[in-house]
């Protein structure tokens, strides 16, 4: 994974060409209003990012030079917004070597036409005549991309870009990730299953962390880092319940999982401890409930069960929304309309209700040989959210569905589950229906709760990674 911060404001390549071919037939200013031009576009497109802007290119080795730039800037995505209608080859060349989103403005001067309008207002207001010479490269190279035509003076405009350049950076800066997976699916669990060639269609790396591994961590862990952990912990949540030992263990092992997962690069994953990596393993022992909260707390998400479609889930819930919580659709309230989502105890502290407690337990549902694990419970606060699933799915766009439900979360009162919950009520229409439309487009059986309402992100970014959104 790139070591770029999520959530830095992008670096934006600006890639605007101008074609001299007119330049008799025009003014003697025309060559100063498209540079004047220009720099109002890196004004606008500054909202969005840093932008990176090399001057007009007006031939092809101008092109060739702003490829350096752009490379030498590390630029995460490009921006091509021309002054006026030019040879697509001043452009593509000025691309073409580049591995980075591209993405096609036409930001326009005028919001009307006027009647009386000249040969010289049309080629000097050429833009859309530049950007379809663009944009046909572009598909002729099989080059993914996206079009964005509107008015320059358009503060709408100017969101919708940035929204844009956004969705691109992070998509981006996600490809090339490594996800990890510290053990293996539980058996016949054949709906969160995942190869590495199939998690290769994303552009990710899946990495298989041994029990060697997680072992040496485990035991490697210092017992000053743990009680500083421990500490910690108790000076942030209610812990009454959870006796000293056993958030010392859970602590340490959290601290394994840190390890592997930096010594990894690991953007995320999964674990599965229900096997012999954690419950049964005499050297481990619990489950890492506690671990996979800290982990993905602090910007590594990861899922339980061993479901790595799950985790890549998570990742991106992440990188869109700053929050991903795993979990499940316990049951349908048909009376009340909504849904009841709900873990065993993982979760992502940042999205608890900041109203309510935060508390810990010792986790004696899944009891290990080494005793119970430390439990996460907590309250989702009210207000717009969006559930995700992901899965490889046969006949989808890369072979990969990212299903996705737009609603709300009207309410949080089970605190009985021991688990973070929530009540989720769906946008698109009754309860029944929409999970039925969540089943029938691919969900599997864990899902991935993100704050706010993230559809046309999602959208964008998946023209960029190679997956198919199904929204329901």
């Amino acid at each position: 994974m790139s070591s770029t911060p999520l959530h830095r404001p992008p670096r934006i390549g600006q890639l605007s060409v101008y074609f001299g071919l007119f330049d008799e037939a025009m003014p003697p200013e025309f060559r100063q209003d498209r540079e004047a031009l220009a720099r109002r576009f890196t004004e606008f497109l500054s909202a969005g990012g840093d932008v990176v802007y090399p001057g007009l290119v007006d031939s092809e080795e101008a092109g060739r030079r702003a490829s350096g730039v752009f490379a030498a800037e590390q630029v995460e995505v490009v921006v091509f917004v021309p002054s006026m209608a030019a040879p697509p080859s001043y452009g593509w060349e000025a691309i073409c070597g580049l591995d980075v989103p591209i993405i096609s403005v036409a930001a326009q001067e005028l919001t009307s036409i006027p009647d009386v309008y000249t040969t010289e207002e049309g080629t000097q207001r050429s833009t859309l005549v530049g950007l379809v010479m663009f944009t046909n490269v572009l598909a002729r190279e099989g080059k993914p991309m996206v079009t964005l035509v509107g008015r320059l003076e358009s503060d709408e405009f100017a969101a919708e870009v940035a929204e844009t350049v956004r969705a691109a950076a992070l998509a981006n800066r996600l490809q090339g990730s490594r996800v990890g997976a510290i053990g293996a699916p539980i058996g016949g669990y054949l709906d969160v299953e995942a190869t590495p060639e199939e998690v290769a269609r994303l552009g990710l790396e899946m990495v298989s962390v041994s029990r060697e591994e997680l072992n040496s961590a485990f035991a490697g862990a210092s017992e000053e880092s743990i009680q500083k952990l421990a500490e910690s912990l108790r000076g942030r949540f209610e812990t009454d319940k959870v006796p000293d030992g056993t958030l010392q263990r859970s602590a340490r092992l959290a601290l394994a999982i840190q390890d592997i997962c930096e010594r990894n690069d690991l953007a995320g994953g999964t674990v599965n401890c229900h096997g012999d990596m954690f419950r049964w393993n005499p050297e481990v022992g619990i489950t890492a409930c506690l671990g996979v909260t800290c982990q993905t707390e602090s910007g590594t998400p990861l899922s339980c069960t061993g479901d790595l479609p799950a985790g890549i889930a998570l990742v991106i819930g992440k990188a869109v929304a700053g929050g991903s919580l795993y979990c499940e659709v316990y049951g349908v309230d048909f009376q009340g309309d909504w849904v009841l989502l709900a873990n065993g105890g993982e979760s992502d502290v940042s999205m608890a209700d900041p109203a309510r407690p935060i508390i810990l337990l010792p986790e004696d549902h899944y009891m290990g040989v080494g005793g119970p694990g430390t439990a996460i419970v907590f309250s989702l606060p009210t207000g717009p959210a969006t559930l995700l699933s992901m899965s490889p799915i046969a006949g989808a766009d890369g072979g990969w569905a990212l299903v996705v439900g737009e609603g709300e979360i009207i309410g949080s009162r089970h605190e009985a589950i021991e688990g973070p919950n929530g009540m989720f009520r769906f946008s698109s229409g009754p309860a029944r229906e929409a999970f039925q439309r969540f089943c029938n487009a691919g969900a599997t059986h864990h899902s991935v709760l993100t704050p706010g309402h993230h559809l046309r992100t999602l959208e964008l970014m998946s023209q960029w990674m190679g997956f198919e959104v199904r929204a329901v």
